[in-house]
């Protein structure tokens, strides 16, 4: 997984940097891998950011469990974590009620993930070279093979690619840390869903690449930035469609 690698390169930065002046070694500590609870979060947040679960609906740990069927421990655990990302609302009765999530809201999202995109661009454009060009230019074929048979899941699979290997191309672990971190508020897989999707992506992924080509840093980042904003107007407007993010509500 890119967030993987990320979070590996992170930490070999950190145990570089935390290193003794006389080379000593870090004291060892326990990694644990994904949890159950982290699990049952990460599906949570999709059904609620698809609106499988619709905003102002009653949550508790037992419906969560029965649904999933895990116990009610895990399932407790995620809802306390989207609590604190802010898709539920806790109640003292120990139950949660889901968030509504408004365009504003949506759009500080992708405006976070634009600048972070662009810049991992920019710095992807200035330390790449033609072996990142050409993993690249294989991304998009892959794309355009999957677009010509109608394959939405392989369409997804390329378009992450692409942006996996300029995002580890730009040697920035914590901006890409940062990065995944907004992912969270963004569908699953969504993108293979919305209308007009894979027009976005060829346009956007062949300004990227372009501005590669003439080794313009500047420019890449602003067609990174541009083709975030613009897949964040698809999902705005497919989603309000849907009716699953909605304007708040205006008191009487």
């Amino acid at each position: 997984m890119a967030e993987n690698e990320a979070i590996s390169s992170a930490r070999s930065a950190m145990a570089a940097s935390t290193a003794s002046p006389r080379g000593e070694r870090p004291t060892p500590r326990r990694l644990h891998r994904e949890t159950l609870a982290e699990q049952v979060a990460e599906t949570v947040r999709g059904m609620i950011l698809t609106g499988e679960i619709a905003p102002e609906t009653p949550v508790t740990q037992n419906e969560i469990a029965r649904m999933l069927g895990v116990s009610t421990m895990p399932a407790r655990e995620a809802l306390l974590r989207l609590g604190a990302e802010g898709f539920l609302i806790a109640s003292p009765n120990r139950s949660f009620t889901v968030r509504r999530i408004t365009e504003q809201d949506v759009r500080d999202i992708y405006w976070m993930h634009a600048i972070l995109a662009g810049e991992l661009t920019r710095r992807a454009c200035l330390r790449g070279g033609d072996a990142l060009m050409e993993e690249l230019r294989e991304c998009e074929a892959e794309f355009v093979e999957a677009w010509n048979r109608g394959d939405a899941e392989a369409m997804d699979t390329a378009n992450w690619r692409f942006h996996r290997e300029i995002n580890k191309a730009a040697e920035a672990p914590k901006l890409w840390m940062l990065l995944n971190a907004t992912l969270r508020f963004i569908p699953t897989r969504f993108y293979v869903l919305v209308p007009a999707w894979s027009d976005e992506s060829k346009r956007g992924h062949a300004e990227i690449m372009a501005a590669f080509e003439r080794h313009d840093a500047d420019a890449a980042r602003l067609a990174a930035e541009t083709h975030v904003r613009a897949a964040g107007e698809l999902l705005i407007s497919s989603f309000w469609r849907s009716d699953a993010w909605m304007a708040p509500k205006r008191p009487a």
